[in-house]
């Protein structure tokens, strides 16, 4: 959905919010690491995701490889935010999305890596390296994006992925062996383009955000148990071309709620759910400028203030990537921290703390670099 970014100009009122005279001192300049992945990871939700993959301590990345075309790249982190030469994962083109977890119960991060058709369970060795043990059939969506959550509440990780107009699982049976779990169909989805893993209500099951692309609906779906699950509310977050939901804590009381980037409206909006599983309000409670071509977002408490923070990547920056940093402060309009730079074209941000210092940094990868944002929060 997401290959070339346009000039817009964006009718209607947008948002303005002056950073605080401390912006610059949230995150220092970015530490850049060369990847040999010319093209990038390409134009998925979750092209990137980090864990500790070779049992060192240290936050490593592993990367969607040349647009899709190359192998799956792997990036060991050195503790000081760099990131050694990367090593790729033989027989993994065409991957499009992935997320990592501890598939098989070994206590080492395995890999689910999703084709246009299927997904791939990739066994980690706890040394970095990863063989794949299974291939189970997944539906194309509008974008593609495995998660790996527990649906069902064994204790075993499983794999949700959207569809053109459903959400499906598949459920671990133990060891990393999996069957086809629920398809959850989403009225009045044309192609959902992602998913976020949320807690809505009080239940102990996940839930989810699903962004449908085509409509710019935002759906709120509560977990059944089973990994299926029950859709409860929907809310009209933009009107064109939203890429990426995120789920955020905005008002503190304990549920979360939808942060929704629309890469070619370059709009933010956030939309407040009710502790059971439905949104307060059909339209956002805010609509901000989200930066030039938002594509991804994250979310993590980075100041350490007990509110969680949201950050953008974007694309359409002429000279340089930038990622857009967003305060918690108890409203749906958050407080905007700064922009921060990174090598161009930046995918989504992962978060983690990348130079063992207690704070949690972020990593984005482009074609070609892997840059870290130190957290330096006073």
């Amino acid at each position: 959905m997401r290959k070339t970014l346009l000039s817009l100009v964006v009718a209607g009122s947008l948002v303005a919010v002056t950073p605080p005279a401390h912006a610059a001192t949230w995150f220092g300049p970015g530490i850049a690491s060369p990847i040999d992945n010319a093209m990038g990871p390409g134009p998925a939700p979750r092209p990137a995701a980090t864990a500790d993959v070779d049992s060192d301590g240290r936050a490593d990345l592993v990367s969607v490889g040349d647009f899709t075309a190359g192998d799956i790249r792997v990036s060991l982190g050195d503790g000081t935010g760099r990131f050694a030469a990367a090593t790729e994962v033989a027989g993994t083109a065409q991957t499009q999305g992935l997320d990592l977890g501890d598939l098989t119960g070994d206590g080492r991060a395995d890999i689910v890596a999703m084709t246009t058709s299927e997904a791939r369970i990739l066994k980690g060795d706890g040394a970095g390296g990863f063989t794949q043990i299974g291939a189970y059939p997944l539906t194309l969506g509008g974008q593609v994006q495995p998660l790996v959550v527990d649906v069902d509440g064994d204790g075993d990780l499983d794999v949700v992925a959207p569809t053109f107009t459903a959400v499906q699982s598949l459920v671990n049976g133990g060891a990393g062996s999996f069957t086809a779990g629920p398809t959850t169909q989403v009225p009045g989805a044309g192609a959902l383009s992602a998913i976020a893993v949320a807690r809505l209500d009080p239940g102990s099951t996940p839930d989810l955000f699903a962004i449908d692309g085509m409509t710019g609906t935002a759906f709120a779906l509560t977990g059944n148990g089973d990994g299926g699950f029950t859709v409860r509310g929907s809310l009209y977050a933009t009107s064109f071309v939203p890429e990426d939901i995120a789920a955020i804590d905005l008002n503190g009381d304990g549920y979360d709620d939808a942060a929704v980037v629309g890469s070619f409206s370059f709009s933010l909006a956030t939309g407040l759910t009710d502790g059971t599983g439905r949104f307060t309000s059909p339209v956002p409670q805010s609509s901000q400028f989200g930066g030039p071509g938002p594509t991804s977002a994250a979310v993590a408490d980075f100041d350490e203030d007990g509110r969680e923070d949201l950050v953008v990547s974007s694309l359409a920056d002429p000279t340089a990537g930038t990622l857009t940093v967003l305060a918690g402060n108890g409203t749906p309009g958050m407080q905007k921290i700064g922009t921060f730079s990174t090598a161009a074209f930046p995918q989504n941000p992962v978060l983690a703390d990348y130079d063992q210092d207690g704070d949690t940094d972020i990593a984005v990868v482009s074609p070609g670099t892997i840059t870290v944002l130190p957290n330096t929060t006073p």
